[in-house]
C-alpha cells in the first residue's frame, strides 16, 4: 500500500504515553490526492506511570485551539490520577489514489502526520481498499467509518479510534484489521444519524430496525466511558452506546441503485461476520429507493400570432430553448444535508433534491422534492451533487438549503424554513428582488469566479460583554438606531445592540472581517475559498448614516432626521443575504482609499482631434441625474478619496445650470452618479468613453457584401448580439413610448443607426472597374467619396437589422456603394443622434436579440437586462434632468445625461472608475508553492471552529480561521 516515496524528517519523537510507537513526521507531501476527511478527539491518560497509557475518546467539542510542541504531550495531570487534560484532535484524510487513510494530529505545533509504520522509507497509512468516497466519525469519536468503491470490493470499513494511532508492541494494521461488510454497489456520500432512545423516558434503544420490540438499557460502566482499560492493543472495537444519545445508524448513498441504504454502526463494529477480514455482506435495515417526482408539465408557451409587422414590436421576448433530452425518472442520489429531522439528498440524475423526513433513520418518509432549475436557461436540466444547509436563526427562524449545480458550478439557495408552502413554486430556487441592479449575475443563482467544489454552512458567534457586568449576551443583533443607550463602563443599563457598532475609526466592530452569523464558505476548483452572507448579525450597522433609495434602502430618510449610527459605507446592501461578502469597507476615504464606487477624476470633454473642450454654457455637458419622485437628495460622487457633492440647486450668479454639476473652487465639472444599489455589480475598474455618434462596433472578420437586393448580407455577422438599432425599432420604441407618429418618424430618422464602409476601394487598375456600369460608378467617381477619411464617408442609415443582414435607406447613395466595392466590405457601425458608451472591459452593453419569430433585431423584453445600455440620447436644452426622462442614462454601473451645446460626431467624454468590489475570499494558492490545486471537500471542525479544505493534488490539508479569514495551517 505504500508505492510512492517521501522525505521524512528523523524520528525524534517521545512514545507515545509510554506505549505508542514513535510518530514519524512527514516533511515533503506525504499526503496525495486528498480527499474527504473526518475528526475525533483522542487523549491518552495515565493512571498508572509504570503501566501504558489508557486511550481515551472524547465528543469532538472537548478538542480545542490549545498546542503542545510534541504529539506525545497530553499535559498529564498527576494530581488528578494522571488524566490527561488536553486532548488531541486528529483529522482523518482519505487518500484516494493509494486506499488509506491519512492521521493528521491537528495539536502538535510540528504539524506531524503520523506515519503508522516507521520500519518502512514511506510514510504509511491506514489501509481501507481502493477508491475511498467519504469518511464520517462519531460524535464521541470512538470510531470512524470509510465508504469505498473498489470495483468487486465495494463497502465500509470500520475504524476504532483505538486502533488508529501506533501502539508500542501492537501489530501495524492491515486491510484485514478494520471490520468490514460488503455493498452490492458502489457507495457514495454517507452519514451517522442517531435512532434516537424510548421516547417514553425509559433510556431504551432499539437494537435494529428491523426488531423495534428488541430493545435494551445502556448500562453505565465504571470509570470513564470513553477509555479502553486494560486494553492495550485495542481488542475492543468500543461501544458508540457510550457516546449517548441514540443508537448510531449509518445513511450510505448508493448511487447506482438510486437509493439509500440504513446500517448499524455498532454492529458493523462487533458483528464477528465483519471481524479478521471476513467481508460479509452490511445488513441492511432500511433500503430507501428515491422516487423522482416531477410537478406536470405546464402548457407550451402560445406562438405569436402570424402576420405581426415588426413596425409594431418595440422589444422581444427572448426565445426559450427546449431541452436537448428530457428529464432522466432514474435517481442518482450524490450530497447529503441533514438538518434537523430531515434529509436533502442531491441527485446527478434528474433534476430534484429529495427531501426525506427522518423521525428516526428506521422510518424515512420521502416528500416532495425541491426543484433545481434555471431562469436564465429554462430548457436546461439542472442536477446537483453538493448540498449544505442552515441552522434557523432569530428572528424570523429562515433555514437555506445551498445546492451547487453539477452543470456549471454555480450554487442555488432554496428557502427550507419550517411552513413554508410545498407548492412547485415555493421549491424552486430562491430569486433576487432587484435582479436588474446586478443583471451580471443570475437570478437565481451564485456565480463565482470559478465553479463551487464543495461547501460548508457556518453559524459563528463573537460575543462581547457589558462593560459594567461582564456578562456576554449572545445573538444579539447590532442596531444604528441613535435613540438607543450606547454601552460603557459608565452604565449599568444600556441597549446591548449598540454594542456591535462600527468604531469612529472602523478598526473594531461591524466590518467586513467581523463574521458574526450564517456564512457560507464555497471551495472553488481555481484553489480559492469564497465567502458569502447568509445572515449576518451586523448587517443594519453596515450602510449609509443617511439612507436613500439610491443607495438601495428601502426609503429615502427626511433630511431632517438624525443620522444612523452605522459604518458610513456608500450602501444599504454592502451585506446581502445569498450573495459574496465584500474584502473591505465601501468607503471613499484617506484612510481607506479607493473602495466606494466612483471615479479617479471627473469627466473631460474632448473634441474630434484629442483637445480638451472647456466647459461652458456653449459645450455640452454631463450632468448626474436626480430621482423622478422630485426628492431632495444629497447626491454625492467619489472623485478619488473624496465624496464631491453634486449641485442640487442652481445658484442666481451663475452663467449655466449648475444642476447635477460637480461645483469646485475653479469653477462647475462633469458629473455623474454611480449605482450604489448593489456594489457587487461594479465589476472591475474600467476606461469610459462617452462618444457622440460613436462607433460601437466594427466589422472587420466577418464576411459581409452586398447582394442582390442592395442588403448587406454576412452569414457571421451577428448584428444583432452587436446591438445594431434600426429605423423600424427606434419607431417602434418612441410609439411605445407614447410619441405621436408623425413625431415618432422623425425622430428615427435621426436615431437609427447607420453603417459607414471602411474598406478600402480597389486598386486604380484593378480589372474590377472595368466589369462595373460606368454609368453608375468607375474608380474616379467612387474615390471623390471613398478615398477620403473614413469618417467623412457616407452613412448608410439601417431601415432593418437582421442577425444575418441589414436592410439599408433605398437611396442612390446605396446603390453607389455596392458598385464601388467588389466582394466583402468592412463596416463601422454607429449610432444616430446619440452618444455611445464603452468601456475597455464591459465594451458596448445593449440588451438587442433577434427577435425569435421575426429574426428583426429588437431589445429584450428581460426587464433584468433593462439596464444593459449603451446609447444616450442628446438633451438639447440645458438643466435639471431626471431620472427616466429622454436624455437620462442608466446602465449597470452609473447614470448621468448630455445636455446643452451642440456637439460634434467623435466628440467623447472620458473617465475611469475606481471602487471596483473585492470579493472576500482566500486563496490558498497565496500559501502554496503551486497553483496546481483541485480542492475536493470543505468542512466545519467543531472542536476548533476552523474549516477543513482537502486538495486532491499534493497540497494535502488546509485549515482555515473563521475567526479572521485566514489560513491557519497546511498538512501535506
Amino acid at each position: 500500500m505504500k508505492p510512492r516515496l517521501a522525505l521524512l524528517a528523523s524520528t525524534s519523537g517521545l512514545a507515545l504515553a509510554g506505549c505508542a510507537a514513535e510518530a514519524t513526521p512527514v516533511a515533503v507531501e506525504a499526503l496525495a490526492q486528498s480527499g474527504r476527511s473526518a475528526f475525533v478527539c483522542l487523549a491518552i491518560d495515565r493512571p498508572d506511570p509504570d503501566k501504558p497509557g489508557v486511550m481515551r475518546s472524547l465528543p469532538i467539542t472537548d478538542c480545542s485551539y490549545g498546542t503542545v510542541e510534541s504529539s506525545t504531550d497530553y499535559e498529564v495531570d498527576a494530581k488528578d490520577g494522571g488524566r490527561a487534560t488536553l486532548p488531541h484532535l486528529y483529522g482523518l484524510v482519505t487518500q484516494t489514489a493509494h486506499g488509506e487513510v491519512a492521521v493528521v494530529d491537528l495539536t502538535t505545533e510540528s504539524s506531524l502526520i503520523v506515519d503508522r509504520d516507521t520500519g518502512t522509507p514511506a510514510p504509511s497509512f491506514l489501509p481501507v481498499g481502493a477508491q475511498p468516497v467519504d469518511i464520517v466519525a462519531t460524535p464521541g469519536g470512538t470510531a470512524s467509518f470509510v465508504a469505498v468503491a473498489e470495483p468487486g470490493r465495494a463497502g465500509i470499513y470500520a475504524l476504532p479510534s483505538a486502533k488508529v494511532l501506533p501502539r508500542e508492541g501492537c501489530p501495524v494494521p492491515s486491510l484485514s484489521s478494520w471490520p468490514a461488510c460488503s455493498l452490492p454497489s458502489a457507495p457514495g456520500e454517507m452519514l451517522l444519524v442517531a435512532d434516537p432512545p424510548d421516547p417514553d423516558g425509559s433510556g431504551k434503544l432499539r437494537r435494529s430496525c428491523k426488531a423495534p420490540n428488541d430493545t435494551y438499557t445502556v448500562e453505565p460502566k465504571p470509570g470513564d466511558p470513553g477509555a479502553f482499560v486494560d486494553d492495550v492493543c485495542s481488542t475492543s472495537n468500543g461501544s458508540l452506546d457510550m457516546e449517548g444519545g441514540g443508537r448510531q445508524k449509518l445513511l450510505v448513498t448508493l448511487p447506482d441503485l438510486g437509493g439509500f441504504v440504513v446500517i448499524d454502526a455498532q454492529k458493523l463494529l462487533e458483528d464477528a461476520a465483519y471481524q479478521d477480514g471476513g467481508f460479509a455482506a452490511c445488513d441492511v435495515e432500511r433500503w430507501v429507493p428515491l422516487q423522482v417526482s416531477l410537478p406536470p408539465a405546464g402548457p407550451p408557451d402560445e406562438p405569436p400570432p402570424d402576420g405581426v409587422s415588426p413596425d409594431g414590436v418595440s422589444c422581444s421576448q427572448p426565445a426559450v430553448a427546449a431541452s436537448s433530452e428530457p428529464a432522466s425518472e432514474m435517481p442518482r442520489p450524490a450530497g447529503l444535508a441533514l438538518s434537523g429531522n430531515r434529509l436533502y439528498v442531491a441527485d446527478l440524475n434528474a433534476p430534484v433534491i429529495h427531501v426525506v423526513d427522518l423521525p428516526t433513520p428506521c422510518e424515512p418518509r420521502e416528500q416532495p422534492p425541491l426543484l433545481p432549475a434555471s431562469t436564465l436557461d429554462p430548457g436546461r436540466v439542472v442536477t446537483t451533487r453538493r448540498l449544505a444547509v442552515s441552522q434557523a436563526s432569530p428572528p424570523e427562524f429562515n433555514r437555506y438549503l445551498y445546492a451547487v449545480d453539477a452543470g456549471d458550478g454555480s450554487v442555488m439557495v432554496f428557502d427550507v424554513s419550517d411552513g413554508v408552502s410545498e407548492d412547485a413554486s415555493s421549491r424552486s430556487p430562491l430569486s433576487r428582488e432587484n435582479p436588474d441592479w446586478n443583471p451580471f449575475q443570475p437570478p437565481d443563482r451564485i456565480r463565482l469566479p470559478a465553479p463551487v467544489r464543495d461547501l460548508a454552512i457556518v453559524q459563528r458567534e463573537v460575543p462581547r460583554s457589558l462593560p459594567a457586568t461582564g456578562v456576554v449576551p449572545r445573538g444579539i443583533r447590532c442596531s444604528p438606531l441613535p435613540e438607543l443607550r450606547t454601552c460603557d463602563s459608565s452604565v449599568t443599563s444600556c441597549d446591548l445592540e449598540t454594542l456591535y457598532r462600527t468604531s469612529a475609526d472602523r478598526d473594531s466592530g461591524a466590518g467586513p472581517l467581523k463574521l458574526r452569523g450564517t456564512f457560507a464558505y464555497m471551495a472553488l476548483t481555481n484553489g480559492q475559498v469564497a465567502i458569502v452572507d447568509i445572515d449576518d448579525l451586523d448587517a443594519a450597522c453596515r450602510g449609509p448614516e443617511r439612507q436613500s433609495v439610491r443607495a438601495g434602502c428601502d426609503a429615502d430618510a427626511s433630511p431632517s432626521s438624525p443620522l444612523l449610527e452605522t459604518s458610513g459605507e456608500a450602501s444599504c446592501n454592502v451585506v446581502l443575504p445569498h450573495a459574496v461578502r465584500s474584502e473591505t469597507y465601501i468607503v471613499a476615504s484617506d484612510g481607506s482609499g479607493q473602495l466606494e464606487p466612483g471615479v479617479q477624476g471627473l469627466p473631460i470633454l474632448y473634441d474630434r482631434s484629442g483637445a480638451v473642450v472647456p466647459l461652458s454654457g456653449e459645450s455640452p455637458k454631463m450632468r448626474a441625474t436626480f430621482p423622478s419622485d422630485g426628492a431632495a437628495t444629497d447626491l454625492a460622487l467619489a472623485v478619488g478619496v473624496r465624496r464631491e457633492a453634486i449641485a442640487s440647486s442652481d445658484s442666481p450668479e451663475s452663467e449655466l445650470d449648475e444642476r447635477g454639476l460637480v461645483m469646485r473652487s475653479g469653477g462647475p465639472q462633469h458629473a455623474l452618479t454611480m449605482n450604489l444599489e448593489d456594489p457587487r455589480v461594479h465589476i472591475a475598474n474600467e476606461t469610459w468613453a462617452v462618444t457622440y455618434e460613436g462607433v460601437f462596433t466594427s466589422i472587420t472578420r466577418a464576411s459581409v457584401a452586398f447582394d442582390e437586393n442592395l442588403h448587406l448580407r454576412g452569414a457571421d455577422a451577428r448584428f444583432c448580439r452587436r446591438g445594431v438599432q434600426s429605423l423600424t425599432s427606434v419607431k417602434a420604441q418612441l410609439k411605445a413610448a407614447g410619441v405621436p407618429e408623425g413625431e415618432a418618424e422623425t425622430r428615427a430618422e435621426q436615431l437609427a443607426d447607420f453603417a459607414q464602409i471602411t474598406s478600402e476601394l480597389p486598386d486604380e487598375d484593378a480589372t474590377y472597374w472595368k466589369s462595373v456600369d460606368s454609368a453608375v460608378c468607375s474608380f474616379d467617381t467612387c474615390n471623390a467619396k471613398y478615398g477620403s477619411v473614413i469618417t467623412s464617408r457616407p452613412a448608410l442609415r439601417i431601415v432593418e437589422a437582421y442577425e444575418d443582414h441589414l436592410e439599408l435607406d433605398r437611396t442612390d447613395e446605396v446603390g453607389f456603394a455596392a458598385c464601388c466595392f467588389a466582394g466583402s466590405v468592412q463596416l463601422d457601425i454607429r449610432a444616430g443622434a446619440q452618444w455611445v458608451v464603452r468601456s475597455n472591459g464591459a465594451g458596448f452593453l445593449h440588451h438587442v436579440i433577434a427577435d425569435p419569430a421575426g429574426g428583426y433585431c429588437r431589445n429584450s423584453c428581460d426587464t433584468r437586462l433593462s439596464r444593459f445600455n449603451g446609447r444616450v440620447v442628446h438633451t438639447p436644452r440645458d438643466g435639471r434632468v431626471a431620472d427616466g426622462d429622454v436624455g437620462a442614462f442608466l446602465n449597470p454601473m452609473f447614470r448621468f445625461a448630455v445636455t446643452g451645446g451642440v456637439p460634434e460626431q467623435d466628440m467623447q467624454f472620458r473617465f475611469t472608475t475606481q471602487g471596483a468590489f473585492t470579493p472576500l475570499a482566500l486563496d490558498l494558492a497565496d500559501i502554496s508553492d503551486t497553483s496546481e490545486l483541485q480542492p475536493q471537500s470543505i468542512q466545519l471542525v467543531p472542536a476548533t471552529g476552523q474549516l477543513a479544505v482537502t486538495d486532491g493534488s499534493v497540497q494535502g490539508l488546509f485549515l482555515l480561521s473563521s475567526r479572521d479569514v485566514a489560513v491557519t495551517r497546511r498538512y501535506r
